[in-house]
């Protein structure tokens, strides 16, 4: 399994986790803010086109820098 493919299992189970357990949970004096519902939509949308290029391609995309240009 590729990284974006793993990493959109991920954001997809938080999404799932907030629209079953609510944004936010309080116990007592505390409480605890799940991720905001937007931003995780944001990253499932990048995740899931990064996966399909990674699909298509049978393998991550790799890039190679050079700092004076290619073979210089």
């Amino acid at each position: 399994m590729s990284t974006a493919q793993q990493r959109l299992e991920e954001v997809q189970a938080a999404i799932s986790e907030i629209l079953a357990k609510g944004q936010s949970v309080r116990k007592g004096d505390r409480q605890i803010d799940r991720a905001q519902l937007a931003s995780l939509r944001m990253l499932e949308e990048q995740y899931a086109a990064q996966a399909a290029r990674e699909n298509v391609s049978g393998r991550p995309r790799q890039v190679r820098l050079y700092s004076k240009g290619k073979g210089a």
